[in-house]
């Protein structure tokens, strides 16, 4: 929590108990490597046990999400204070784990005083202050279903994507055959033909998670070549994941605590990643240092989101640890776009290539799974501008889509960053609208309709469709997946119409997810009141 200025007196004495709480942590008094490394190892088993208590895929899901925004203000506050370098202790320290453990429960907590204080900011909601209690207050706190929506589409598009995993081509048998557990260590070869079947195993999910054109080019690398490498290290995270796992069946004491990061050289780690991916090793290079956590980055500067952005750990000159949850709960496509976006080498080249092909990759898709249902297409830039809109003659009906592909927002500051965007596209579709109550005969002319016809909007977004505060009543905000699934059930476009004006695709509260009040959430002396949403359905869609 920053930038005190404009706040109550009460909120800024608030706001600086909490930024500053993590300082008392003993890991702030180590070098980076033991810290990092002591740190890094309990989330490592805290990830462990969650997954082994979940039993189904959409909540690992969610978990895992949430799991870089929950450690990424510990880890940022580890390499902003700890001296650098240090030496890997390879031991366990019930002390150390204890302080891990620690820092772990306050950096989840931190985020939500930062979402609360963020939305403050913004004037979204009041921050009420009486005894050391904080209360949000206002509107933003109704209509939760359009998050929960949000969090439950986002897991089910996972989950579609795992079930098409064939879990017979895991390469247990490889695996099992060269580990070896010795007391509380364990180890395993690795070797190329092991990772080329994992990523084989992998491919279902690879293929949801990469979706924007492999033959992008930035300055050093294209797409293409991120996709291959990040492929390989997520592949060697899964296996030693998994060999930690078998190892645990074996008898390895304390879960096998001191081997679960994999720690190797650069030079050890660039040769691997030359041999599993086929990248050339200059180029492995490029991108590895552009995926070091704080790589180029003022000690003071590190951001609390860069994990996601850059998940290699350098832990000292020597080493460096890939920490296996963080690459296998990681989105990489999103991460990696808001890395390119942050980079001021590859900024521009990306914001170009975005703005010239997403809109055009969306409507591709679109207008490809809806090639059979007996409508037509029509877009264009020419004024007035149409980004898409889907038109059935004989009902005499026309559905309106403006088409929004943006980073994925993940913590407070980029959800409100995109609220602008979706905003902005329910405008433009007003005032098409508009334009349509007008008979205004160049809109007519270039749909090809009279005055007669049914004309609606919605804005289609790729990813994510905002809080309830950004809505529009009479233009509703939609997932992809969700408008062509429903459109490809009916043969009847109005009736979508119907569904999108009915917000009829929104989870129901009491059926889907239900409000409760979280535990209050306290740091120091500052107590946090929260509400949350626990999830009662897993279906996919609400309903089609």
């Amino acid at each position: 929590m920053s930038n005190a200025n404009e706040l109550t007196p009460e909120l800024k004495k608030a706001v600086e108990e909490v930024k500053d709480y993590y300082k008392s942590n003993p890991l702030m008094e180590l070098h980076f490597a033991t810290a990092a490394w002591s740190f890094l190892s309990f989330v490592e088993d805290y990830m462990l046990i969650r997954t082994m208590e979940i039993n189904n895929l959409r909540d690992l899901h969610i978990q895992g999400s949430e799991f870089l925004v929950e450690l990424e203000h510990s880890l940022s506050w580890l390499i902003r204070t700890c001296k650098p370098e240090g030496q890997i202790p390879f031991t366990f320290n019930e002390h150390n784990y204890e302080s891990a453990n620690d820092l772990f429960e306050l950096g989840k907590k931190h985020e939500s005083f930062v979402f609360a204080y963020t939305l403050s900011k913004h004037n979204w909601i009041e921050l009420k202050v009486s005894d050391f209690t904080i209360q949000p207050t206002g509107d933003f706190f109704e209509n939760y279903e359009y998050e929960a929506y949000n969090i439950l589409i986002d897991a089910n598009l996972f989950v579609e994507a795992s079930s098409s995993v064939n879990f017979e081509g895991f390469p247990i048998d490889a695996i099992e055959s060269t580990l070896r557990v010795a007391g509380d260590r364990f180890h395993y070869k690795l070797n190329p033909k092991m990772v080329s079947d994992t990523i084989t195993f992998l491919k279902p999910l690879f293929d949801e998670i990469f979706m924007l054109p492999s033959e992008w080019k930035f300055s050093r690398y294209t797409l293409g070549d991120f996709q291959k490498v990040f492929q390989s290290i997520c592949a060697t995270a899964h296996i030693h994941w998994i060999a930690r796992i078998m190892a645990m069946t074996r008898g390895c004491e304390a879960m096998g605590n001191i081997d679960s990061l994999y720690i190797l050289t650069f030079e050890e780690m660039l040769r691997r990643i030359v041999r599993y991916s086929g990248v050339p090793a200059e180029i492995v290079k490029h991108i590895l240092d552009d995926m070091t956590y704080g790589k180029g980055t003022k000690k003071g500067a590190i951001s609390h989101s860069e994990l996601a952005m850059r998940p290699l750990i350098k832990l000292n000159s020597d080493y460096y640890a890939i920490v296996p949850h963080v690459w296998i709960c990681s989105s990489p496509e999103r991460n990696f776009t808001a890395l390119l976006n942050w980079l001021e080498s590859e900024r521009e080249i990306y914001l170009t290539l975005a703005s010239k092909e997403k809109e055009s990759l969306m409507r591709k898709r679109i207008t490809t799974n809806l090639s059979d249902i007996g409508i037509r297409f029509v877009s264009g830039t020419n004024q007035p501008n149409v980004d898409l809109a889907i038109i059935n003659d004989s009902e005499k009906a026309c559905l309106l889509l403006e088409l929004k592909w943006f980073i994925a927002p993940t913590v407070a500051r980029e959800r409100v960053e995109k609220s602008k965007t979706i905003k902005k596209g329910t405008s433009q579709i007003q005032n098409l609208k508009q334009a349509f109550a007008d008979n205004s005969r160049p809109l007519l002319d270039k749909l090809n309709i009279d005055s007669s016809y049914r004309v609606e909007g919605v804005v289609v977004s790729q990813n994510w469709i905002g809080y309830a505060n950004v809505q529009s009543p009479d233009v509703p905000v939609v997932r992809t997946e969700d408008l062509v699934r429903k459109m490809n059930s009916t043969d009847n476009l109005q009736t979508t119409m119907d569904w999108l004006k009915n917000r009829e695709y929104l989870p129901k509260e009491g059926k889907h997810f239900k409000m409760v009040d979280e535990d209050s959430i306290t740091i120091g002396n500052w107590t946090l009141k929260l509400h949350a949403i626990d999830l009662l359905s897993h279906e996919r869609s609400f309903p089609l």
